[in-house]
């Protein structure tokens, strides 16, 4: 687990698919973001971004998902290493630099164990995201001003997506690439709207993130059709495995993992599941 320290203050917005975990020091709070693997401490003087790794963030996001209750030790095993086999000792050392990250080594309160059962997130430090307040403005009686010209890659980009408008694309929502600082790589986000449906695509690469909304456009349009509610999901690619983060109307969440071989297969009721 590798910790990067970039001076510059909070985000002023967080998104949806975003988890609060109030950590072991009074003035900080860790902001949990499943699909990059990735901690954000929010302090007064600034932030301290935090990589947990596949392993780290599939064993903290497996713990969140059921807070208050204990998650055996094998099931976390499991859940965290699905692509090997490792012994107890990963698992206990990984347990302790998550205690490390949020401040917890000492009082072992935020996870907790529980002796020849496992381990159990205790929900007393899992916080509400705070709501989003805009600002009141008087109307603005100004021509609307003209949008700026696309980039050369932004038009390939929609270029690229164009075709897929006849197969139930309703609209193009936002463009845009938001970077964050892992390893001095960036992560691009590209996101749809499809109906009730939102899908942000995440991928370090830009050519990897054109192969993961080629390689799930069918699962796009299948959720879409599903969703009976405005629901968001953020989607990215790991290993052989699709991730998907569902958020709903009420901030509550539902991770599914699919792998790659049966991506066609995968249930309505499953995928509903996620979703409702």
């Amino acid at each position: 687990m590798t910790i990067s320290t970039p001076p510059q203050p909070p985000a002023a917005q967080e998104t949806a698919d975003v988890l609060v975990i109030c950590t072991g020091w009074a003035d900080c709070q860790a902001h949990f973001h499943p699909a990059l693997y990735q901690l954000v401490l929010h302090r007064p003087g600034g932030e301290e971004k935090v990589d947990l790794g596949f392993s780290g963030s599939r064993l903290l996001e497996r713990l969140l998902r059921v807070p208050g209750e204990v998650v055996p030790r094998d099931e976390l095993l499991a859940h965290a290493w699905s692509d090997r086999v490792v012994g107890q000792g990963s698992l206990n050392q990984q347990v302790y630099t998550l205690r490390q990250v949020l401040g917890d080594e000492k009082n072992r309160e935020i996870i907790q164990t529980l002796p020849r059962r496992g381990y159990m997130f205790n929900p007393k430090f899992l916080a509400p995201l705070p709501p989003v307040v805009e600002p009141a403005t008087e109307p603005d009686t100004r021509p609307e001003p003209q949008p700026a010209p696309l980039s050369p890659r932004q038009r390939r980009l929609i270029g690229l997506l164009g075709g897929g408008a006849t197969l139930g694309l309703l609209a193009l929502a936002l463009l845009a690439f938001i970077n964050y600082s892992l390893f001095q790589s960036q992560v691009i986000e590209h996101r749809v709207q499809l109906g009730p449906l939102q899908i942000t695509y995440a991928n370090p690469s830009a050519v990897a993130l054109q192969e993961l909304m080629k390689e799930t456009a069918e699962l796009g349009r299948r959720l879409a059709a599903l969703a009976g509610q405005p629901t968001r999901v953020r989607l990215g690619k790991t290993t052989e495995y699709y991730e998907m983060l569902c958020s709903r109307q009420d901030n509550s969440s539902q991770w599914l993992m699919i792998h790659q071989s049966r991506l066609a297969e995968v249930s309505d009721q499953l995928l509903r599941g996620c979703l409702q």
